[in-house]
């Protein structure tokens, strides 16, 4: 049986201003999408997915399996046998919520090199690993074209990372490191968001209004920019300002763009986070999902954590995921 896990994540800098050519840090995370896979005895595709729900799919070779991610990767791979195969991302869900964790890149990666070494391992050993590149472009493709690849970045590469889109579109990915006093937790709104609708309202506003969106957006590069060199520097009081500073832009670009990136839910948990003397600013493109909080008091970071809970809210206490996609066979070390 083959194995492969890819981690969530959390978008620290750089949304909506990465689609401009500004750099972006992303923290993956250390909860996981895991894709088993194996041949089936009775020569039957077998899919079952756990996620919100959990479902069984019965497929036949050469028809839509219902299931986009699983219709293009391998679709030109003509596998021997029949197979059984789990796709479970339950960890990125609450219920039946996404947490915003980035769970569909992470299935992306996980699927793609789990299929990959079962291909091998059935006699196929022209399928090669999936590389980062290739798997930003299938996301894209599943996403209509929007997106920047961040996510998927994140989930292939794990850690902390910088990610940065040249004119090209081509990413540009490196390893950063928070300081050791700085610690961190995602805070869950309650509701879930459409990051594809909200792009689609950034790019229009873009088009619309380009000497504004120009200047706008080159304010939150010079604020991603600030973040990542506090980083590089390993400079804590750096990092929470600029942190911050993106958080509070992040705000106005929703005003700008007509849609509610900073909701009432976030605009609540930052009325917390500056009581108890926290960063707080949204985490991806908003509109709900996900809040991030940061601080190089843990203590207060621990007690905000505790209050917003009080206040309805979810806690996603996950730490750095050191690792990103990794494939095993059942038993056998983690590879990659």
């Amino acid at each position: 049986m083959i194995v492969a896990r890819a981690p969530g994540k959390l978008v620290a800098l750089g949304e909506y201003a990465v689609l401009d050519g500004a750099p972006a840090v992303v923290f993956a995370v250390d909860r996981f999408v895991e894709v088993t896979m194996e041949a089936s005895s009775d020569g039957v595709y077998r899919l079952v997915t756990r996620a919100g729900e959990t479902t069984e799919r019965i497929l036949e070779p050469g028809r839509p399996s219902g299931v986009p991610i699983v219709d293009t990767v391998g679709a030109s791979v003509a596998l021997p046998v029949g197979w059984h195969a789990t796709i479970d991302s339950r960890a990125l869900f609450a219920g039946a919520q996404k947490l915003g964790l980035g769970s569909s890149a992470a299935v992306v990666c996980a699927w793609a090199g789990a299929f990959a070494a079962f291909a091998r391992e059935q006699g196929l050993v022209d399928v090669a690993d999936p590389g980062v590149g290739g798997l930003i472009e299938t996301h894209r493709g599943l996403q209509g074209g929007k997106g920047s690849g961040l996510d998927v970045a994140a989930s292939y590469t794990g850690g902390a990372i910088t990610f940065r889109l040249t004119g090209s579109l081509v990413p540009q990915i490196g390893s950063v490191r928070l300081p050791n006093s700085v610690g961190f937790a995602g805070i869950f709104t309650g509701r879930s968001a459409s990051t594809p609708e909200l792009v689609s309202r950034y790019r229009a506003w873009r088009a619309r209004r380009p000497q504004e969106a120009a200047a706008l957006v080159r304010r939150l590069t010079a604020q991603a920019e600030q973040g990542c060199a506090a980083l590089s520097g390993d400079d804590a009081a750096g990092w929470l300002e600029a942190f911050e500073a993106y958080g509070q832009s992040l705000g106005e670009l929703g005003v700008a763009i007509g849609a509610d990136i900073v909701t009432a839910e976030h605009r609540e948990i930052g009325v917390e986070a500056r009581r108890h003397g926290i960063a707080y600013k949204v985490s991806g493109a908003g509109g709900g999902d996900l809040g991030l909080a940061c601080a190089a008091d843990l203590e207060a970071l621990e007690a905000f954590s505790q209050s917003v809970e009080d206040r309805g809210f979810r806690v996603i206490k996950v730490s750095l995921a050191e690792h990103g996609l990794q494939v095993a066979q059942r038993g056998a070390g983690w590879q990659r």
